[in-house]
């Protein structure tokens, strides 16, 4: 979900920012790239502490200013679904010397790792430096401990898991055949997961759909 609004921020604060430049929480582009690219960027925002992306600075970190914020929007929300979770995304404008700026913001997610979806490839990225970095699973496990995984019980969830759930927090009723569809795990595969997820009352089979389950209420 995007949610849109207008901000001031003093000059002195915003001049700080671009002089500080890109970093471990912070992004700029004169305009937004490819909506997958951007959905890596919040992908790995989300899978730390969270990060900023600004619209409408260029590479050399000069304000340059938006052209065209309805063609940005529409970018940034075309990235929304390639994420798994869906993320919460913040967008402000901010007027900075007549320059229109988009000012992108997106919170450490609440159940990690993020994945981004792309095609048949489902794939974490954590953010180093000022670059975006596909993450294996050694790396992935490492970052999640530094800055927190859930724990449901007293083991945490595997990777796989994990994305099948991170699946049901985003649409919430899922059938086996929408899994397979998302995924391409194979339906042994999703079955023997949906088992493990329901062992530990994270979802549950429906009453009314064959092959459906729910994301239990509780969690």
């Amino acid at each position: 979900m995007i949610q849109q609004s207008s901000e001031t921020i003093p000059i002195d604060v915003f001049e700080e920012i671009v002089t500080l430049g890109e970093g471990y929480k912070t992004e700029f582009h004169a305009t937004l790239p490819s909506p997958v690219s951007v959905a890596k960027t919040l992908c790995a925002f989300a899978n730390a502490k969270g990060g900023s992306l600004f619209v409408g600075i260029n590479e050399s970190s000069i304000p340059v200013g938006v052209i065209d914020r309805n063609f940005e929007i529409k970018r940034l929300e075309k990235a929304i679904p390639f994420l798994i979770p869906e993320l919460d995304v913040t967008v402000k404008t901010i007027t900075f010397k007549n320059n229109e700026i988009l000012f992108i913001e997106v919170k450490e997610a609440n159940n990690k790792p993020c994945y981004v979806k792309n095609g048949q490839k489902t794939q974490a990225y954590l953010r180093v430096g000022d670059v975006n970095l596909p993450a294996n699973k050694k790396a992935l496990k490492a970052s999640l401990d530094r800055h927190g995984f859930l724990h449901y019980g007293e083991k945490a969830l595997k990777m796989d898991e994990r994305i099948v759930y991170n699946l049901f927090e985003r649409e919430y009723r899922l059938s086996l055949a929408k899994l397979k569809e998302n995924l391409h795990f194979s339906e042994r595969r999703l079955k023997k997961i949906l088992v493990h997820l329901e062992k530990r009352g994270l979802v549950r089979p429906s009453d009314r759909e064959k092959d459906t389950y729910l994301k239990s209420k509780v969690f």
